[in-house]
């Protein structure tokens, strides 16, 4: 008959070792534990603490600088003295008006305000924060720039403080000019110190104020540290939200009694060990490879028992994380082509808007036939390149296409007849082969984008003439696109890279062209593939999958033209 003992598992058994061969000596260490606190680990956690305010305090010393720095940026821009004399908003020189609001588009920064020396208002930007009030003098000062007093939230308004300092020119003071700062920006620099239940960083104001970490006021109970200047009557400290946060040490004489039963323990895991490893030994050598960037390690999981659990649960992680990293980079990706393409849009639209205007002007003067067709092929591109400054803002957020039936024939001769003069100044000759009558079913707009910029980079890889050749083809079920150009080619150890966001070889290139067109590519269902030879050439393959009306003339190629 077998034994109780043996009918238990393995980690059962393991389980039952550890209590009887601890349960007496833990008990033993447990009360003389609560018996003897020594000071070691309230030394320890004190210094702890105070590490941890330090570095709060150096993050909050860097906001304030880096705030500081924009306001002397401001000091130091070339015309900004003019403001003070009342000058109209539209008057203002608008790469100085740019500049301001540049600054206030910082999330941290509400508004750029201007005073006379008196302290009273003139004005600010934006409008939308002009206060009717009154600035006092009564603030810290670092190195020639104060630091106002905070207002806290109330009444649903966030709350705010000023960071502001007089302007001088020709040795003469004219105005001061201030950034209403975010109050939240500070006071959340101190996130990192709060502990639910036991404790709360608070920001004590040269007013004597306490604020938490979302800026409100609080009461003014005592500090369980001490306070930590950050600036002149700012400080830092800890108030205590819950019970006196224990801090216990263990005597010396205790530690023999620790490892005398160490080990017993170990003595006894011994044997257990010796056959858990045999069994455990791959899921360590795979968890390594995981640590080493390896999510493709997989481990035998057919073991009995507990262990071909978690054999097969690690081989489930292995997996999701691969999926997990992957998406967590593409995503990482979009967000900042998302972020670079906020910001330029602003500077590309704002032109595009006046050359539209000028151009709709032009056409309903114009009474060349010619000359008029022409202003109206600019005026569409105008229209195609605002569409692809929005695609390049939705790139992290793509929109799904407007898909109809598109020969693509029409779209060979309409990127020629763009490209045309490009070609013909750069000696390089363009031919359009393949079928008549093959159509896709895609956004007409984005594989026109796509195919543009395809090309475009193929007539610059091929400055002293070439040959570029774009031909359609039908290959089962499914239509393929190719672009091929005898340029200089592409090194092999950089095809994988060329489609990544922000990777360029040409000077002054951004690294975006490409990234866009395979992200364009992939959200009308295709595919794109890249092949080059370093000075033979680029072959540009590009599948979409066909329409059921299709004509099937796949043995047929003949020139466009």
């Amino acid at each position: 008959m077998v034994s109780y003992w043996g009918r238990l598992t393995l980690v059962k058994r393991y389980l039952w070792g550890s209590l009887i061969a601890s349960i007496l000596p833990l008990i033993v260490i447990a009360y003389l534990y609560d018996s003897h606190n020594s000071s070691l680990n309230n030394r320890l956690i004190d210094e702890k603490i105070e590490g941890e305010i330090q570095a709060t305090v150096v993050k909050i010393n860097s906001f304030i600088a880096t705030q500081i720095k924009h306001l002397n940026d401001l000091d130091d821009l070339q015309g900004i003295d003019k403001l003070f004399s009342g000058t109209e908003i539209e008057k203002i020189p608008e790469q100085l008006l740019d500049f301001l609001y540049f600054q206030t588009s910082d999330t941290d920064i509400y508004s750029v305000e201007f005073y006379d020396l008196a302290g009273n208002y003139k004005w600010s930007l934006p409008k939308s924060m002009e206060k009717k009030a009154q600035l006092l003098f009564e603030d810290a000062s670092i190195n020639g720039v104060n630091i106002s007093k905070p207002i806290p939230p109330s009444s649903g308004k966030p709350g705010w403080f000023y960071i502001y300092k007089t302007m001088v020119r020709k040795g003469r003071s004219i105005g001061v000019i201030a950034l209403r700062i975010r109050l939240t920006s500070l006071t959340e620099l101190t996130t990192s110190l709060y502990r639910t239940g036991l404790y709360e960083p608070v920001i004590i104001t040269s007013n004597g104020d306490r604020l938490n970490v979302v800026g409100v006021k609080v009461d003014k109970s005592k500090l369980f540290t001490k306070p930590y200047s950050f600036l002149p009557g700012w400080s830092i400290g800890l108030k205590q939200n819950g019970p006196q946060i224990s801090n216990p040490g263990i005597r010396y004489w205790l530690l023999f009694l620790v490892i005398l039963s160490g080990l017993f323990v170990m003595w006894l895991f011994y044997n257990m060990s010796q056959r858990l490893t045999r069994i455990i030994a791959p899921l360590i050598k795979g968890a390594r490879a995981i640590a080493r960037g390896d999510f493709g390690v997989r481990v035998d999981g057919n073991i009995p028992g507990e262990l071909g659990i978690l054999a097969r649960s690690f081989n489930n992680m292995s997996e999701q994380l691969s999926a997990m990293v992957t998406s967590r980079v593409d995503v990482e990706r979009r967000a900042a082509l998302g972020n670079l393409a906020t910001g330029i849009a602003h500077e590309i639209r704002n032109p595009l808007a006046t050359i539209s205007t000028t151009v709709h002007g032009l056409i309903c003067s114009e009474k060349d036939p010619e000359r008029k067709n022409m202003l109206e092929a600019i005026d569409n591109e105008i229209n195609r390149t605002d569409a692809i400054v929005e695609e390049f803002m939705n790139y992290a957020r793509p929109r799904e296409p407007k898909k109809e039936h598109v020969v693509i024939r029409d779209i060979f001769k309409h990127v020629q007849v763009l490209v045309s003069a490009t070609a013909l100044e750069a000696g390089v000759e363009i031919s359009l082969l393949g079928q008549r009558s093959l159509e896709i079913h895609v956004d007409p707009g984005q594989i026109r984008q796509i195919l543009m910029n395809i090309i475009l980079n193929a007539l610059k890889s091929m400055p002293d003439g070439g040959h570029l050749r774009l031909k359609a083809v039908q290959n089962n079920r499914v239509a393929e696109i190719t672009v091929t150009d005898t340029g200089h080619g592409i090194k092999a150890e950089d095809l994988d890279k060329v489609k990544q966001p922000f990777f360029t070889t040409k000077a002054g290139g951004t690294g975006l062209g490409l990234a866009i067109c395979v992200q364009l590519v992939k959200t009308n269902d295709g595919v794109l593939d890249i092949d080059s030879t370093v000075g033979e050439g680029t072959s540009v393959k590009i599948k979409f999958p066909v329409t059921e009306n299709t004509e099937r003339n796949i043995e047929e190629s003949v020139n466009y033209d």
